[in-house]
């Protein structure tokens, strides 16, 4: 995909769009200076008084068909390797820090799970699924 690619109406209708959803602020919650933002979260009280906690983590399968040379590849490396003044990425940085990076104020495509919670902390309901997100800020551990 371009670096300009964006989500389009046909693939935004398959999923369950968390964008325009009242009350939902997703962020995400990284070490400072992070570009990689593969999670984001978010939880918001519910009119019959229990809340809706959702965790959303960046839909790399939209981008890297199973069985690809870059789906291969990943997989002979298994993860990203963080070191002092170096990453090396488990898929290309377009991806990884980009388009399937849960940045603040940009739609991204997500694999998301929301459960609701009654106030006992008794999960009632899970719902897993694709969704469009628009993470609302980018907040590094010292903020949160």
């Amino acid at each position: 995909p371009s670096e300009h690619w964006c989500i389009t109406n046909q693939e935004a209708e398959k999923r369950r769009d968390l964008r325009n959803e009242p009350e939902i602020c997703i962020v995400s919650v990284d070490p400072p200076g992070c570009t990689d933002i593969d999670d984001a979260l978010h939880c918001r009280r519910l009119p019959n008084g229990n809340y809706e906690c959702g965790v959303h983590i960046a839909d790399v399968t939209h981008y890297v068909r199973e069985g690809s040379a870059l789906d291969l590849e990943a997989l002979n490396r298994a993860t990203s390797v963080y070191l002092v003044q170096r990453r090396i990425d488990m898929i290309p940085s377009m991806l990884s820090t980009d388009l399937c990076s849960l940045k603040e104020k940009v739609d991204r495509l997500a694999f998301s799970v929301i459960w609701e919670i009654n106030p006992t902390n008794e999960i009632v309901r899970t719902w897993f699924g694709k969704t469009v997100i628009h993470s609302k800020q980018a907040l590094a551990y010292g903020d949160a």
